[in-house]
C-alpha cells in the first residue's frame, strides 16, 4: 500500500537559504519519492513542508528511524527548531501524485471531522472532485494515518494567491464546491499557504 509522509520542519528565522542548501543535499538519500518540498509563506511562517511517497508503511517507517537516529537530521539540525512527520493514504480514486508545473502557490488544507463520517467524506469527494479541478489543480487529498483522527489533507495548486480567491469564490458560487455535505462533518480547519523551492520536484 502507497503510503505518503509530511513532514515539517520548523526552522530559525531567516535561515530558510541555509536550510534548502543542505535539504537539495541530504533529501536524495533519505528514502521515499520526494514529491515537493515547499517554504510557508502565509499561515505559521519559518516552516518547511516535504512531501515524500514511499511503497509500503514499512519503508515509510525505516527512513523515518533514520531521520529520527540522525545526529543532524536531513543536515538541518543546526538551523532545526521543531520537526513533526504525519502519514498519510491518498483517497482510493485518487491517481498518484507525479512531480511538475502546478503552480506557483500551493494550499495545504487540514481537516478534522465527526467520528464514523470518513468514508461518506471520501464519497462527496469522489462525486465533486471532477467539476472542481476543472478550475484548478488539486496535487491530491489523503486520509490521516496517524495523529489526530479522523483528519484528511488536501492540497491544491495555484497561479497566484488572487486567482486562488477568485477560484474558489468562482466554485462556491456555481455550487461545485464544497462537497455537498461535507462542511456540516468538519469540526476543525487549518490552512497554510506555500510556495515550492527552487528544487522542488512540485512546481
Amino acid at each position: 500500500m502507497t503510503v505518503h509522509e509530511l513532514t515539517t520542519l520548523e526552522i530559525k528565522v531567516f535561515s530558510n537559504a541555509a536550510v534548502y542548501a543542505a535539504l537539495q543535499e541530504s533529501l536524495p538519500s533519505a528514502g521515499g519519492k520526494l514529491l515537493g518540498v515547499f517554504a510557508s509563506d502565509i499561515g505559521e511562517l519559518s516552516q518547511v513542508l516535504i512531501l515524500r511517497e514511499f511503497a509500503d508503511a514499512n519503508a515509510l517507517a525505516d527512513a523515518r528511524m533514520q531521520m529520527l537516529l540522525a545526529d543532524n537530521p536531513l543536515g538541518v539540525g543546526e538551523w532545526l527548531v521543531k520537526l513533526g512527520s504525519q502519514s498519510y493514504k491518498l483517497f482510493p480514486f485518487l491517481p498518484a501524485i507525479e512531480p511538475g508545473a502546478m503552480g506557483r502557490w500551493y494550499e495545504f488544507r487540514t481537516y478534522s471531522i465527526r467520528q464514523g463520517v470518513l468514508a461518506q467524506t471520501i464519497d462527496a469527494w469522489r462525486d465533486a472532485i471532477p467539476a472542481r479541478t476543472a478550475l484548478s489543480p488539486m496535487v491530491g487529498a489523503f486520509t490521516a494515518l496517524d495523529g489526530e483522527q479522523p483528519r484528511f489533507l488536501n492540497i491544491w495548486a495555484y497561479p497566484s494567491v488572487d486567482e486562488r480567491a477568485r477560484i474558489r469564490a468562482e466554485a462556491v458560487q456555481k455550487g461545485v464546491w464544497p462537497p455537498k455535505g461535507g462542511p456540516a462533518n468538519l469540526t476543525r480547519m487549518q490552512s497554510t499557504l506555500c510556495a515550492p523551492v527552487a528544487f522542488s520536484p512540485l512546481k
